[in-house]
C-alpha cells in the first residue's frame, strides 16, 4: 500500500492500535465494571448488519449503560475502534457519530493517550466521503492541462473515482482489475476518472499509454484519467486519500454509494443496484404477484388489457408503461407471466404499430415517456426483434414434444436427444465465450451430482465449435451427457431459442417439455417437485 510523503504523520496517526487486541486483553474486565472488552465486542457483533441508523440507536444505549463517566468512556471508544475497522460497508458512519458525540465535543476524556488526536484525524478525513452521502465535487487536471470535474454529467448510471499509484503493489493487482471488470460492461453506463497520485508526470504518461492503454472499453465506458500534484483539490482530505488504492462508486444522483472498495467488491456493489426493483417493479409485483403460481394465463392477459385501458389515452404514457410491463413480464421465472409477455407483443406492440412511432431510443438516463432507455437504435429495430421473440418462445411450448436433434459426444459418437433414456431429460445449453455460463455450469454441475441417483439424465449441449471445449470437458469431470454440434447438422439454432445461452429445458419420459428458460435454482425447485 502506497503512502503519501505529504501526509505520511497523519497516515501513522490514523494507524494507531485500535486498543486491547489479544485474547488476556479481551478477557479481562473494564476498571470498576463487570463487563470485560469481550463482551463489549459481543454485543457490537449483535447489530452487525443493521442500518447504520438502527446500530446508532442501539449502540448509544449500549455506551450510555456505562454505570461511571470512565466505563461510558472506555465502551464508547470500543465501539468506536469496532465500527471504524469494521468490514461493513457504510460502518464508518457510526464511528464518526460516536467520536463527534461522546469525545470531539468534549463530553468523555479519551481513554487512550494519543486516541483523540487519531479519532479526530480519522474524522476529519472521513466525514466527507461517507456512504449514502453527496460526493464531493473536485477539480483535476488532465494530462493536456484539461479540468477535470468529477461531478456528475447526466450521462453516466455510476460514477467510479478510482485513487491509485503505479508503484503501489496493491494497486497493480487492482487496477488491471478494474479495467478487466469495465471491459465486461454490458448496458450500464460508467463514467471512470482514474487520478494518479503521484508527482512525476512522465511516469503517469507512461502508466496511460502501457497500462490503461493495453484496454479497449465499449461505448458504455468513458474513462478520464487525472492528477493534481499540488493538491489544491483536497482531494486527500475530501475523499480520505491517505493511502493507495482508493475506489468509490457513486449513482446518478451524485450520491457515494460504495467507498473503499475493491474491484470485485465494486462489481457486487453493481450487481446489488442492478437487481433492486424500481417503483414501476414493485408494482407489477404487487399487482401479478397473486396469480403468479396458477396456470391459468388468461388472469395475466386481463391485467394486460387492464393496463391498455388505464394508458390508452395518452401515448406518451402508454409507451412507457407497456414496454416496462413487457421487459418484466418476459423475464419472469414464471412460463405463464412469458405467455402474458408473448401477448402483450403481439396485440400491443406489433398489433398497434401506430402508438410506438414516436418513440425514441436514448442510450443513457432514465426512461420518461415516449423516451425510453434501451438498446435499439430506431422503432423498426424493436419491432423485429419483439417478431423474434414471439417466434423463440413458441418453438418448443410446455406440454409439447421438443425438438429432437442429432448431436455428437466428445468422441464423435452420433447421439439423438430422443435416444436419452430417462424419467426426465435436463437440456443445457451453454457456451464457453459466456460470462454467466461458467456459474451455471458449477451450479448445474452441482445439481447433476445430486440427482445421479435419480431416474434424471442431464445433457449439457455446447452451441460453438471452438476444439477447446474437448479440452473443457475433459478437465471438467462432469457426470452427464456432453453433445455438441461441430458441422451443423442438428438446425438446433432454428429449433430451439437459443440466442440467449444458458439455456436450460426439463422433458418428461416422453421428452415433452415440462419448463424452459429456467435458471439453475427453478430447476432445482421444480425437480425436487417432481420427484416427491
Amino acid at each position: 500500500m502506497h503512502n503519501f510523503g505529504k501526509y505520511i504523520i497523519s497516515f501513522l496517526i490514523l494507524a494507531l492500535p485500535l486498543g486491547h487486541s489479544s485474547a488476556t486483553e479481551m478477557t479481562d474486565s473494564l476498571p470498576g465494571s463487570d463487563l470485560t472488552y469481550k463482551d463489549i465486542e459481543m454485543v457490537m457483533h449483535v447489530f452487525d448488519g443493521m442500518a447504520p441508523s438502527e446500530v446508532i440507536r442501539r449502540a448509544d444505549t449500549f455506551i450510555q449503560s456505562g454505570k461511571t463517566k470512565e466505563e461510558t468512556a472506555v465502551i464508547a471508544w470500543y465501539a468506536y475502534n469496532y465500527y471504524r475497522s469494521s468490514k461493513i460497508m457504510g460502518y464508518e458512519e457510526i464511528a464518526i457519530y460516536i467520536a463527534d458525540n461522546y469525545f470531539l465535543n468534549g463530553a468523555y476524556q479519551c481513554p487512550v493517550d494519543g486516541g483523540y488526536m487519531a479519532m479526530k484525524l480519522f474524522a476529519d478525513y472521513t466525514r466527507s466521503s461517507l456512504v449514502r452521502m453527496p460526493a464531493p465535487i473536485i477539480y483535476l487536471q488532465g494530462p493536456r492541462g484539461d479540468t477535470v470535474s468529477t461531478a456528475t454529467t447526466g450521462w453516466e448510471d455510476y460514477s467510479v473515482l478510482y485513487f491509485y499509484d503505479d508503484e503501489c503493489p496493491t494497486c497493480k493487482k487492482q487496477t488491471p482489475a478494474l479495467l478487466e471488470y469495465l471491459q465486461s460492461a454490458n448496458g450500464m453506463n460508467f463514467l471512470v476518472t482514474m487520478v494518479f497520485t503521484g508527482d512525476d508526470f512522465d511516469r503517469w504518461n507512461s502508466f496511460i499509454r502501457k497500462t490503461a492503454g493495453q484496454y479497449t472499453m465499449p461505448e458504455c465506458v468513458r474513462i478520464r484519467h487525472a492528477w493534481d500534484p499540488e493538491i489544491t483539490s483536497d482531494y486527500v482530505r475530501k475523499y480520505g486519500v491517505v493511502s493507495t488504492p482508493q475506489l468509490f462508486l457513486v449513482n446518478r444522483t451524485g450520491t457515494i454509494i460504495g467507498r473503499g472498495l475493491t474491484a470485485a467488491a465494486l462489481a457486487e456493489v453493481v450487481r446489488i443496484e442492478e437487481s433492486r426493483p424500481t417503483s414501476r417493479t414493485a408494482l407489477y409485483e404487487n399487482i401479478f404477484s397473486p396469480v403468479a403460481e396458477t396456470e391459468d394465463s388468461t388472469d395475466v392477459t386481463k391485467i394486460v388489457d387492464m393496463f391498455f385501458n388505464d394508458t390508452k389515452d395518452s401515448p406518451e404514457l402508454f409507451n412507457e408503461i407497456f414496454f416496462s410491463l413487457y421487459q418484466y413480464l418476459k423475464s419472469s421465472p414464471y412460463y405463464i407471466f412469458q405467455k402474458g409477455a408473448m401477448y402483450l407483443a403481439d396485440k400491443y406492440i406489433l398489433g398497434m404499430p401506430s402508438m410506438w412511432e414516436n418513440v425514441t431510443f436514448i442510450s443513457s438516463g432514465v426512461s420518461s415517456g415516449s423516451r425510453i432507455r434501451a438498446g435499439y437504435a430506431t422503432v423498426d429495430d424493436f419491432m423485429e426483434d419483439t417478431r423474434t421473440a414471439i417466434d423463440m418462445f413458441y418453438r418448443n411450448p410446455l406440454g409439447r414434444p421438443v425438438s429432437d436433434l442429432a448431436l455428437r459426444t466428445e468422441k464423435n459418437r452420433k447421439m439423438n436427444i430422443y435416444s436419452i433414456d430417462a424419467g426426465y431429460t435436463v437440456l443445457y445449453f451453454y457456451s464457453l465465450d459466456c460470462g454467466l455460463c461458467s456459474a451455471v455450469t458449477e451450479e448445474m454441475h452441482r445439481l447433476s451430482d445430486k440427482y445421479a441417483d435419480k431416474d434424471i439424465e442431464f445433457a449439457a449441449i455446447y452451441v460453438g465449435k471452438s476444439p477447446k471445449w474437448k479440452k473443457f470437458v475433459k478437465n471438467g469431470n462432469f457426470g452427464w451427457v456432453n453433445l455438441w454440434d461441430r458441422k451443423s447438422e442438428s438446425s438446433m439454432f432454428d429449433l430451439y431459442d437459443l440466442m440467449d445461452v444458458p439455456a436450460i429445458y426439463i422433458l418428461d419420459k416422453d421428452k415433452n417439455t415440462i419448463a424452459k428458460d429456467i435458471n439453475p435454482e427453478v430447476l432445482e425447485n421444480v425437480l425436487d417437485w417432481l420427484l416427491e
